[in-house]
């Protein structure tokens, strides 16, 4: 009789963990602090962006969003940290448009860019801005264009790495425009700006958010947007398009996670970053930077991201940038 009333215990026991093991196991997510990577040097757009978004998910889920910035190789080095991590949510990480560029640029990967992620939500679109040092005898890409005529090869488009969006906007101008400029290759947005400053380079492709502030103090100047129309915070600022037709170029902003994330967990980080981008007070801080936000379910970033690899593979094909 012990024996039965030790067994009939156990069973007992064996239910009531079974019943109660999963409300303890499953913890409302996020429960601690969470790895927000961005691919992006210090200072950068993408790296603005991060900040912000960053602040409004900690505020929406009581819990930190702690920025990790991880440049390197066009956003290589970030995206492989990203995929170390466990795929439960506590490591996500916002991109840009850098992130359809790499894969076709750098041909020995050790994950593929589409199959290896969790698509999770779009952040903003922004036009980039081509800026100039402030005594370059140019104001507008006309101008720019035939003082690239009469000096081949001499003026100098500085970018954050070959390869990179930046740097593929600048072919993407030159093709489009039928002019050279030399390429100078940097380490990341962060180290550009001191020498574009100093005119150790003349031009470079750059968020707005990245130079706002250098060029309302009059140390740099805007040339022209790349998106279609005008952007809101540069009214009187011409489209690259204006000059040099057909020449639209815009760069965006989105949050992906490893392979496998749980779908609660997706759905959960999506509703946030979607009513985050639904505030105004959100909207204007970005606009006064030129981006407008980009709502998106998971499947319809998906078939974004899906479609913007393919456009940007055959820009890099059309540039002929290869790194191995």
């Amino acid at each position: 009789m012990p024996h039965l009333n030790r067994r009939m215990i156990v069973t007992a026991l064996a239910g009531l963990v079974a019943t109660l093991g999963p409300a303890y196991a499953a913890e409302p997510y996020p429960s601690k602090p969470v790895r927000l990577i961005t691919p992006n040097s210090a200072g950068s757009g993408a790296d603005n962006m991060t900040r912000r978004l960053a602040d409004q998910m900690s505020r929406a889920l009581k819990q930190p969003f702690v920025v990790e910035n991880i440049p390197g190789a066009g956003g290589v080095v970030g995206t492989e940290a990203l995929l170390r991590a466990p795929a439960d949510g506590y490591a996500i990480a916002l991109i840009s448009s850098n992130y359809v560029v790499f894969p076709h640029v750098y041909k020995k990967l050790t994950f593929d860019a589409m199959k290896d992620i969790t698509p999770i939500a779009g952040v903003a679109t922004s036009p980039m801005v081509l800026v100039a040092r402030s005594d370059l005898p140019a104001n507008n890409v006309g101008e720019l264009k035939a003082l690239a005529l009469k000096q081949p090869n001499k003026l100098t488009l500085g970018s954050s790495g070959n390869g990179t969006i930046l740097h593929l906007a600048g072919m993407f101008i030159q093709d489009k425009g039928q002019f050279s400029l030399l390429h100078v290759p940097y380490k990341g947005v962060a180290p550009v700006l001191p020498d574009l400053v100093s005119g150790v380079v003349d031009v470079a492709f750059m968020s707005y958010a990245a130079v706002e502030g250098l060029v309302q103090q009059g140390r740099l100047k805007v040339l022209a947007v790349s998106s279609a129309k005008r952007a809101p915070a540069l009214p009187n600022v011409p489209t690259l398009s204006e000059t040099i037709p057909d020449c639209v170029l815009e760069a965006w902003y989105a949050v992906i996670g490893p392979k496998g994330m749980p779908p609660e967990v997706v759905g959960k980080l999506n509703e946030v970053i979607n009513t985050t981008l639904q505030s105004p007070a959100f909207q204007k801080q970005i606009a006064a930077e030129g981006a407008l936000v980009a709502p998106m379910t998971p499947d319809q970033f998906k078939a974004f991201i899906a479609s913007e690899y393919v456009k940007h593979g055959e820009l890099v094909g059309r540039s002929g940038v290869v790194i191995q």
